[in-house]
């Protein structure tokens, strides 16, 4: 497969924009899930539209994929926090400004990580919270859930309400490796893979949260088509990543 191939099928991975048209992702084969279940998740949106989804970090910092905000205004930038719908409930509150990782790479999303500065500091409560940043990188097969707004198995649409499905954690050398079909090039040193019986993140869910022991150890970022044999997931680890997070939170 050449980089072209992978690129163009990566943006059609990462959505509307992406894990799909030009850079969207979906969940496929979850379920239905309650906000309060996963109040760290937030909605990306980019013109009053759904774009990505997003991790709360602290008051006024989310965290999502630097493919989702790549190039974009901040001015058509809001972020909607403690709903279960990405178009309606909640609340809407406006991007302030972002920061892109240095090394993201738009052609092979490498380093695929960003940081936005809300407009106002968030009021926590049982939908709106914050989630800490793993320290150490989850061993494979470590169980872990994503969640998100992306296209379902059945429907090239966003879910109406969120939804969050479990998969099981592939460590970057062994998702790199011979044993699956992406190749060392394709998945870089900052990234870990995911996945499980048909199982996936897909178009819209990029930027969201893949949390295991109650802690956020990636951020979806792409993969080759959704739910594929042989292709999991790619995500950004954030244990590899959590020095440039803490740094660019307090700096933005």
């Amino acid at each position: 497969m050449t980089a072209t191939g992978i690129v163009f099928l990566l943006f059609l991975l990462l959505g509307v924009t992406t894990a799909s048209d030009s850079t969207k992702e979906r969940i496929v084969g979850g379920t239905e899930q309650a906000i309060r279940n996963a109040p760290w998740q937030v909605s990306i949106q980019i013109s009053a539209r759904h774009e990505c989804g997003g991790v709360i970090y602290s008051q006024e910092i989310i965290i999502t994929a630097g493919h989702c905000v790549h190039g974009k205004s901040v001015t058509l930038m809001k972020v909607r926090v403690g709903a279960e719908h990405h178009n309606y409930g909640g609340t809407l509150v406006p991007v302030a400004a972002y920061k892109v990782h240095e090394q993201f790479d738009l052609k092979y999303l490498h380093y695929d990580i960003a940081v936005l500065r809300l407009s106002k500091p968030l009021s926590f409560g049982l939908s709106i919270k914050a989630i800490n940043l793993a320290r150490v990188s989850p061993a494979s097969g470590t169980n872990a859930t994503v969640s998100g707004w992306g296209y379902t198995a059945h429907s090239d649409s966003y879910a109406g309400s969120l939804q969050a499905v479990q998969l099981q954690i592939i460590e970057r050398e062994q998702c790199a490796s011979s044993s699956y079909g992406y190749g060392w090039d394709y998945v870089g040193e900052e990234t870990i893979c995911a996945a499980y019986n048909e199982r996936d993140a897909c178009t819209g869910d990029s930027g969201g949260p893949l949390v295991a022991n109650h802690l956020l150890v990636g951020i979806v970022s792409w993969g080759y088509q959704c739910a594929l044999d042989n292709y999991p997931g790619v995500y950004a680890d954030v244990a590899v990543l959590r020095s440039w997070i803490v740094k660019a939170a307090n700096a933005i």
